[in-house]
């Protein structure tokens, strides 16, 4: 069965929701665009794309895309030694 979605999508969170469903999807999941709908699927051990059981849908439609954080924030605000300002500016070079 193809899963879709209509939303945006969250890769790593979106297979951690999936495994903890109890769904495989050891081998990873991608999504592949068609318009404004995106196909959900796995992979077999050849690395081909294949179909999502059906109980993936639920896990898709009640999936919520974590906004990206780039990973360099949480350095910067972990760094005790610079005031809240330099922080700031910092942030404000990463994110414009």
């Amino acid at each position: 069965m193809s899963i879709t979605a209509s939303k945006p999508i969250n890769d790593a969170q979106l297979q951690d929701e999936m495994a903890a469903a109890g769904i495989d999807v050891s081998a990873g999941i991608g999504t592949e665009a068609d318009g404004a709908v995106l196909t959900v699927s796995t992979y077999d051990a050849n690395g081909t794309a294949v179909d999502l059981p059906e109980s993936a849908q639920t896990v898709v439609d009640a999936h919520t895309a974590a906004p990206y954080v780039d990973p360099r924030i949480a350095v910067i605000e972990g760094m005790e030694s610079l005031s809240d300002a330099d922080k700031a500016a910092l942030v404000g070079l990463i994110v414009g």
